[in-house]
């Protein structure tokens, strides 16, 4: 397995793991902004690189770092090899499992994708997760290394800290589930986080958030959810991220998670399709997303109906931490100018109003692979391949 401490070793001291952090936290640096960096002299940085190029694990990048001092022909510098090891996301959504394995630099080599059930049970999930799992993995391109960590997001309360699902009716079926039972289904260290807060990581590291340092991201889909970056690092914890479940009516329907009047039972996206229906035949995430699109009045009000609920609930959040963006993804932001207006509307409302600069709002950069990539941003920092808030 080729982790970050396998390759650089346990020793933080050492001038090999020096080296390796400073490239993987900066990177790629040329040998000098390397001395730079780490204050060693450049004899031993010639050295140290020397050996780690001779081993596979450092290669020439065609582009230095943007801070980086342009020395050596055409500016290259050194980098990880990305081919050294690889890392897998899972991503168990309401009908959909999504599978992707990215090389250390999280390019996507392989994707897989499967429908499942409305109500899939974690045995029926878990099966077809695998299956895919072992397709991608056979299909990574000849020299591209081993998968050394698997990311998976799972759509309800997860103790993070002990890496276990909540028992909970939110989830059903997959209650105590931990990721010592994912490690032997995928058969590689497997890692376990909510899925809004996957969403999160997922902006933050490769999406719309990357140039901030504190974010809110609310994902608008089967449930609503949300996760917070503070400081460049997800805050995470037993049920985070489960915005959903915020009372929004004392005496409305009961919930699926026990309490009544929840925001999910007003703006999740069965919700939305059982309002539009309204008690007619069922209709589609699509034809929503069609009828908001050609301006049908009664669809376009009932979407931004549950819009304004969700950006109502959004800000409450930020007036706990004051985020610098707000980042609206799931399949209702497919909705564009019909969800964003409306949720932006009530999340300014709800702010206090003297406030000196309100969060910006944008769409995910990532449409639907916010999650799936985060699942992978959490396999990379699992494996030490990056860095913990990085």
């Amino acid at each position: 397995m080729r982790t970050f401490a396998d390759v650089a070793g346990d020793d933080a001291a050492s001038t090999r793991y020096r080296v390796l952090a400073a490239v993987r936290d900066h990177g790629p640096l040329s040998r000098a902004d390397l001395a730079r960096a780490t204050g060693l002299a450049a004899s031993t940085i010639t050295a140290v690189t020397k050996t780690l190029a001779s081993e596979g694990v450092l290669s020439e990048a065609e582009e230095l770092a943007e801070q980086s001092v342009r020395t050596g022909p055409r500016g290259r510098g050194l980098a990880i090899d990305p081919s050294l090891a690889s890392v897998a996301g899972v991503d168990f959504g309401f009908r959909t499992v999504r599978v992707a394995i990215c090389d250390l630099h999280a390019r996507v080599l392989v994707t897989r994708e499967s429908r499942l059930a409305e109500r899939y049970s974690s045995d029926e999930g878990l099966t077809v997760a695998a299956r895919l799992y072992r397709e991608a993995s056979a299909a990574l391109p000849a020299g591209q290394g081993e998968v050394v960590t698997v990311g998976v997001a799972l759509p309800g309360p997860i103790d993070s800290g002990g890496q276990r699902v909540i028992g909970s009716s939110v989830l059903p079926g997959w209650a105590e589930t931990t990721g010592v039972e994912l490690t032997e289904t995928f058969g590689v260290h497997t890692v376990i986080e909510n899925d809004a807060n996957l969403a999160a990581l997922g902006e933050h590291t490769f999406g719309a958030g990357r140039d901030v340092a504190d974010s809110l991201t609310v994902k608008f889909h089967s449930g609503i959810g949300a996760g917070l970056i503070v400081r460049d690092r997800l805050i995470g914890g037993a049920g985070s991220g489960e915005i959903g479940h915020f009372a929004v009516a004392a005496e409305g329907a009961v919930c699926r998670c026990g309490k009544r009047g929840c925001l999910d039972t007003f703006a999740s996206i069965p919700a939305l399709l059982a309002a539009v229906a309204g008690g007619n035949e069922a209709v589609e995430l699509g034809d929503v997303l069609r009828a908001t699109q050609a301006g049908d009045a009664r669809t376009t009000r009932i979407v931004g109906d549950a819009a304004e609920l969700v950006g109502d609930a959004a800000s409450r959040a930020c007036l706990l931490f004051a985020p610098q963006r707000v980042i609206v993804v799931g399949a209702m932001a497919d909705a564009g100018d019909a969800v964003l207006e409306p949720f932006a509307r009530a999340l300014r409302r709800g702010l206090l109003p003297e406030a000196a600069t309100p969060p910006e709002i944008v769409r995910g950069a990532l449409a639907e692979r916010s999650t799936v990539m985060g699942a992978v941003a959490l396999a990379l920092t699992a494996s030490g391949w990056l860095a913990a808030g990085g």
